[in-house]
């Protein structure tokens, strides 16, 4: 269980990085007035899908991590 969560947590990890790097792609295109440029690469759909799979990586780790928790408080009963 333990190392599902790891794993879990160091997906996570690098959707966020990956979330950072468009973002700075994003913000960097925009500055230099390149907008068909951002829509080519779909940078918001991109970008917001990550949000949302991070969002559920998180809950996944609470829930896993909350059980965890809950089967060893039984075990050391």
């Amino acid at each position: 269980m333990t190392q599902l969560i790891k794993n879990y947590t160091n997906s996570r990890d690098l959707v966020k990085q990956r979330i950072t790097e468009l973002s700075e792609l994003r913000l960097s295109l925009m500055k230099r007035g390149d907008i068909r440029r951002v829509a080519e690469l779909d940078l918001d759909r991109r970008i917001r899908m990550l949000y949302e799979e991070h969002g559920e990586m998180q809950e996944i780790i609470s829930h896993l991590t909350s059980y965890n928790r809950r089967r060893e408080s039984f075990g050391k009963m």
